[in-house]
């Protein structure tokens, strides 16, 4: 018996790939899975406008995309620095599971390796294990 069998746990590597549903031709987009993350996740988004309830966005391969705009949040990114950002609901698919109206804020990652950020609230939802060994996004 595996430990997934015996936990009956999704098991992610500290990278993993998603699909937008709604935006499938972005292909596979990488993710960092980071468990020290206690915000929302984070989609790159440049070029951000708020419409009509939505939030539209430059993403990867530079295109643009239109989410339902669930909030705002602020994040505190260090040394006293605040940064409001909108909150838009996502539905992925992440190791083949569907996960529907998920809140990911939207961010510039353009200086990070990840276009995509999971955190531990999101973790939490899906009962998710981290094995640091594992990196999907190798495989």
């Amino acid at each position: 018996m595996t430990f997934k069998e015996f936990y009956k746990k999704p098991i992610l590597g500290v990278r993993e790939k998603i699909v937008l549903t709604k935006y499938p031709e972005l292909g596979e987009i990488q993710a960092k899975v980071d468990t020290g993350n206690e915000a929302y996740n984070v989609l790159h988004g440049t070029e951000i406008k708020e419409e009509s309830g939505n939030v539209s966005f430059v993403t990867v391969q530079n295109m643009r995309i239109k989410l339902p705009k669930k909030d705002n949040i602020t994040i505190h990114i260090g040394s006293g620095v605040k940064e409001e950002r909108p909150v838009v609901v996502v539905d992925f698919v992440l190791n083949n599971k569907e996960y529907k109206m998920m809140p990911f804020s939207i961010a510039d990652r353009s200086e990070n390796e990840d276009p995509v950020l999971l955190g531990e609230p999101f973790l939490k939802i899906i009962n998710a294990v981290v094995d640091s060994n594992k990196n999907s996004v190798d495989a």
